[in-house]
């Protein structure tokens, strides 16, 4: 699934959003090759960001 984490991360290492987001790092790389977020993980993602979880993923 289309997403823009990587963009949004704008050169901080996924170390950082998982920190921030209390999500697993390699729970983070798996979405950002495309997988498909359990919901409460994309709140916890977008609420780092200030962004609606639309925002990064605009197909759900």
């Amino acid at each position: 699934m289309k997403n823009r984490i990587r963009e949004l991360l704008d050169g901080r290492p996924v170390t950082w959003l998982a920190e921030k987001s209390g999500v697993k790092r390699t729970t983070i790389h798996t979405y950002i090759k495309g997988g498909i977020p359990q919901l409460d993980k994309a709140y916890a993602i977008a609420r780092v960001f200030g962004v609606s979880v639309y925002d990064i993923w605009p197909d759900l």
